[in-house]
Parts: structure tokens; C-alpha cells; sequence
């Protein structure tokens, strides 16, 4: 019951009109969300691993270990 007041499904769909182009409201808004989405996905930048007290200095040696010394 709280939906069906919020929503009047019973009215004709908004649609908009650019030249040939015809696309109703709820479409633009998800193709729209969609798109900036996918932008904050390329913009926005993975967390980064901060180095913190004396693991600076660690290097991966190529064996599958962490060695304290710096690879060569």
C-alpha cells in the first residue's frame, strides 16, 4: 500500500524528445547513472597498501619469501 501512494503508475510515461531521439525519463536516468559510474570507476583510485615502521627496507627476492635485504 505505501508503494502504490508513493508511485501513480495509472499517467502516461515522461519521455524525452531530442530530434529522432525519443527515450523515456527512468531510461536516461539509469543509462546517466550508469555512465557516471563506469567515470568514478577509471577516476577514483584503488586504496594504496601504506608501508609502515621497518617493512620499507623488505624486498620481494624472487623465491616466494620476503627477504630483509634489497633485491639486486
Amino acid at each position: 500500500m505505501l508503494i502504490e501512494s508513493l508511485v501513480n503508475l495509472s499517467t502516461n510515461g515522461h519521455y524525452i524528445h531530442w530530434g529522432f531521439i525519443q527515450i523515456s525519463l527512468a531510461n536516461f536516468l539509469v543509462i546517466v547513472t550508469m555512465i557516471v559510474l563506469f567515470i568514478l570507476a577509471l577516476v577514483v583510485p584503488f586504496p594504496s597498501h601504506e608501508i609502515v615502521g621497518d617493512d620499507h627496507h623488505k624486498a620481494f627476492d624472487g623465491t616466494g619469501s620476503v627477504s630483509n635485504e634489497p633485491s639486486k
